[in-house]
């Protein structure tokens, strides 16, 4: 029988399997050669570390949540003007909380509520410390309102109560708010000013038409600012105010930096 029915020898069936064997390893040695063959081997690998790494760093931070040590104490650092004490109230974390189990972003959100706050960052000082880092609000004017007269700060936004001694220039707008633009323009006025003229300055107005400024100075003098909206002018009026005051009069108008005047009222 044999090949003349059909069915290969013994023989030439194995030759045809080690050929077979012999070519698979070729291919898998090329495969092995491919550059694009290592990539993917060492891009599975290092994905398989990372998945680990992160599944143990997991396991390990909720092991701490619920079994690590406990906050001993809250330290507020930047609280100045504000007591230190609202600040670990408003924090609101329980001392022996486990440290990796305080949610961070909540304290901040309740330490942010402060009047007088305008920043806060809350971070884990380790063994036992939970760190609430306050930036206060820069107080640069006062406004009247119906709550009485309160701090303005450089955003425009009406704080808290003003202490009685406090000397800033009072804003008279028809309104003060961070979202208003005559307020935003009136407090850029104010920080442009250098500080010797900024002390001089009582009250910041709006004009008739609510279109321009005019700055109440000491000793009962006047400064025409001329059209707030024109914020590219404002460095410049500040720049020559300054030596104008050195001037007699009691009516100063920058409205016009490359040609001021000064006169009597």
């Amino acid at each position: 029988m044999g090949e003349r029915d059909g069915t290969p020898r013994p023989g030439r069936r194995s030759a045809a399997a080690v050929r077979e064997r012999t070519a698979a390893r070729s291919a898998d040695r090329g495969r092995t050669r491919d550059p694009r063959h290592r990539r993917r081997r060492t891009v599975a690998l290092v994905a398989t570390v990372v998945v680990a790494l992160l599944g143990v760093s997991a396991a390990a931070w909720w092991g701490l949540a619920q079994y690590g040590p406990g906050v001993a104490s809250v330290e507020v650092t930047g609280a100045r003007q504000i007591p230190a004490r609202d600040v670990v109230d408003a924090a609101a974390v329980d001392i022996g909380t486990p440290l990796a189990a305080v949610d961070t972003a909540a304290v901040a959100s309740r330490v942010s509520a402060i009047p007088g706050v305008a920043t806060v960052d809350v971070d884990r000082s380790w063994p036992d410390t939970l760190t609430v880092a306050v930036t206060e609000r820069t107080p640069v004017a006062l406004a009247d309102t119906p709550d009485g007269r309160m701090l303005v700060d450089v955003a425009g936004f009406a704080y808290r109560p003003a202490p009685p001694d406090v000397r800033l220039p009072v804003l008279q707008l028809s309104s003060v708010a961070p979202d208003d633009p005559a307020t935003l323009a009136a407090v850029a006025v104010l920080r442009a000013l250098p500080q010797p003229v900024r002390d001089q300055v009582e009250t910041l107005s709006a004009g008739a038409a609510g279109s321009t400024f005019e700055l109440g100075l000491t000793e009962g003098r006047r400064v025409l600012w001329g059209p707030w909206a024109d914020g590219a002018a404002t460095e410049r009026r500040a720049a020559v105010l300054g030596p104008l005051l050195g001037r007699e009069g009691t009516v100063y108008d920058v409205s016009s930096p490359a040609l001021v005047t000064v006169r009597d009222d």
